[in-house]
């Protein structure tokens, strides 16, 4: 996406592109697994489901079980019960961050502390005979820090020792795991994941499609739609890009491209949220409509999202979309500035140029 920094007098036209956010997640340091004794098959994972419901579910059953718990401390069936349901919210956890749902993610991770806490025993005790879900439950609590600090190395043991007992729902992880420590099995766990379904490994499969050379445009669509139809915020702002930009030779298709960023931008996705700016801005498929373009970018803006702090501060320049003022020009300008938009500066040195020239004295 371009944006011209179109500033009344004309004084200053250079373009700022805004490429899709290609950051990848940290590379976690991996911890060798210790090999297993013997290679069991793979255990499909289960089918995944409305993940939101999956959190009631567990919660209602958690709170059921601990009442009954408090009447019967010593019952081993209903603790055992117990842990089994801590691996779902484990499980569920993930699942929100794979759908990139930081707000399930953040009340499973709070359900974990208030009704599992105890589990932790339990769990290990699984994952000495052999449990691989047990295994990556505990990974999840270990790299979170659901009970304790996080501790990544930790973590990456127990996903390989889930990998090694057949619980292949942790290829994701240990996929990032290995990312540095053996790039090759790192992505081929991540092409395994992502042909699963596994949402944030479509998406990163996607985005390396997309950016590889020479590019592969039929998997990036293949891999980013996947990710986008499971609700993922950052994969359907991507896909949108790609429909307005007609990756692969395809035709723009710009009302499918606002649809995509609309459900993106609804969930909070500041890339989304700038583009249906500049979408509004431009007119480009649709109705220009400058008021439109400047809530789309303040929403942006406020979050911090600095490609969107400076059409802000640009629409505010120009007054367009809202009224001029340059002191909020300035605002937003100055924060774009700070987080390195090369235009931001230029812009702000030209409000400074027509503020002098306001107050020079009448020749």
């Amino acid at each position: 996406m371009y944006w011209t920094l179109a500033l009344a007098v004309g004084a200053l036209a250079p373009a700022f592109a805004q490429a899709q956010p290609k950051s990848k997640p940290k590379a976690a340091k991996a911890a060798k697994p210790k090999p297993a004794r013997a290679r069991p098959k793979p255990v499909a994972a289960a089918e995944p489901k409305d993940p939101l419901t999956e959190w009631e579910l567990v919660n209602g059953a958690a709170i059921e079980l601990r009442e009954k718990l408090n009447r019967q401390p010593r019952n081993n069936e209903l603790r055992q019960r117990m842990a089994d349901l801590s691996i779902r919210s484990a499980v569920g956890a993930e699942r929100a961050l794979a759908i990139g749902d930081a707000s399930l993610f953040d009340s499973y991770r709070n359900q974990f502390r208030e009704q599992f806490p105890d589990t932790h025993w339990r769990l290990g005790r699984m994952a000495q005979g052999g449990s691989g879900a047990a295994d990556y439950a505990l990974g999840v609590i270990s790299l979170h820090g659901f009970l304790d600090p996080p501790d990544v190395p930790a973590a990456c043991a127990r996903f390989g020792a889930a990998i090694g007992r057949g619980y292949v729902a942790a290829r994701f992880r240990l996929s990032q795991c290995l990312q540095k420590s053996d790039p090759v099995r790192s992505a081929t766990l991540l092409r395994e994941a992502a042909a699963s379904g596994h949402p944030a490994a479509a998406e990163l499969a996607g985005r390396a499609c997309l950016e590889a050379k020479p590019q592969d445009a039929a998997c990036a669509w293949d891999q980013l739609t996947i990710a986008a139809a499971s609700g993922r915020p950052s994969a359907q702002s991507l896909l949108a890009w790609m429909y307005v930009q007609g990756v692969g030779g395809r035709a723009p298709d710009i009302p499918r491209a606002m649809r995509l960023y609309q459900q993106a931008a609804r969930r909070g996705d500041a890339s989304a949220q700038n583009n249906m700016g500049e979408l509004y801005e431009s007119g480009r498929g649709i109705a220009a409509d400058p008021k439109q373009a400047a809530d789309w970018y303040r929403k942006a803006a406020e979050s911090g999202f600095a490609p969107a702090q400076f059409n802000l501060g640009r629409l505010y320049a120009e007054g367009r979309g809202v009224a001029r003022d340059l002191a909020e020009a300035r605002k937003w300008l100055a924060r774009a500035d700070e987080a390195g938009i090369g235009p931001a500066k230029q812009a702000l040195e030209w409000i400074e140029q027509q503020e002098k020239a306001a107050t020079a004295p009448a020749k």
